[in-house]
């Protein structure tokens, strides 16, 4: 009994501590944005997008999501089914972000069906850690391009380094950033999916995604030389 009250209150206070934490770092933290340049015309026809990011860097991502946000453009992140996924539900909501429940790794054309109906019916953009919820780590999985290929939205790889910071004990060694840190996010090339392509097509470009975030990630790292 005492466990289950200590877990009970623990999914009670989290979302506001965490909510908290990250409008503290929003406030405090340097953001240095490169790339964004790329978005401006998507945003200006109301276009929705498929921003793309690993699991570690999820917060400034996310913050990123927010910001995008507050310039008009109707966004939403795809959380984990997960109990970890409801205190990110529940964390997004006090931010004021939209939340779509499931991933095309664990919840298959349900998943689907409801992100396609949101990014096409909606107008809106969906935010995904595409290697996540359980990994492997910095691989991309094939649900994003299936979704841009359903969807005709573009896939934005986003990537962020941050200089102080703390690792988490977790399958991606997440990591996160401390008050007054400086952050440096880096938008890439967007990638346009034709509906039509083979097997070997969509292999591909999975691992051009792969590649790219990676890229994305050491350019991201490189700003601190």
């Amino acid at each position: 009994m005492k466990l289950f009250l200590n877990t009970l209150l623990m999914q009670k206070l989290a979302p506001t501590v965490i909510g908290m934490y990250v409008k503290v770092l929003h406030k405090t933290c340097t953001v240095h944005i490169t790339g964004a340049e790329q978005l401006q015309a998507y945003i200006d026809a109301q276009q929705p997008m498929l921003p793309c990011y690993w699991h570690q860097q999820m917060t400034f991502a996310i913050d990123f999501l927010w910001g995008l946000c507050q310039q008009g453009v109707k966004a939403s992140v795809l959380v984990s089914p997960s109990k970890d996924g409801d205190i990110g539900n529940a964390v997004l909501k006090k931010l004021g972000v939209g939340v779509l429940r499931g991933s095309a790794h664990r919840t298959g054309a349900v998943a689907m069906r409801d992100v396609y109906l949101t990014i096409s019916k909606e107008k809106c953009s969906v935010g995904a850690a595409v290697d996540g919820p359980l990994g492997p780590a910095r691989e991309a999985k094939i649900g994003v391009i299936t979704l841009a290929q359903l969807s005709g939205a573009p896939i934005i790889p986003i990537a962020n380094a941050c200089n102080h910071k703390i690792h988490l004990n977790s399958w991606d060694n997440f990591f996160l950033p401390l008050p007054f840190s400086t952050i440096h996010t880096v938008i890439g090339k967007p990638l346009e999916v034709e509906k039509r392509m083979s097997t070997e097509q969509i292999s591909e470009l999975q691992q051009q995604l792969t590649d790219q975030l990676n890229q994305l990630s050491l350019q991201a790292e490189q700003q601190f030389d």
